[in-house]
């Protein structure tokens, strides 16, 4: 049996895991919007990625842009 203690230890450890991947993840879209707004091409940015086709650069430059506008307080639309 684990202690209520050390399971609430776990739980936090987790948590804070689990939003750094999320903060991580949001900023890679934001990265990839603003490597297209420079000028780099769907194949140029999937193939620094890497396992990444550039048919699904599209849809992660628009979540990028999205999470960028809301950051600045602006409409995503």
């Amino acid at each position: 049996m684990i202690s209520r203690q050390k399971k609430r230890a776990w739980e936090d450890r987790l948590a804070k895991l689990t939003r750094a991947a999320q903060a991580a993840q949001d900023a890679v879209f934001v990265a990839i919007y603003e490597a297209r707004q420079d000028g780099l091409s769907q194949a140029d940015v999937a193939y620094m990625l890497g396992g990444v086709h550039p048919t699904g650069i599209k849809a992660k430059e628009e979540k990028g842009r999205a999470i960028r506008e809301r950051r600045r307080g602006g409409n995503p639309t």
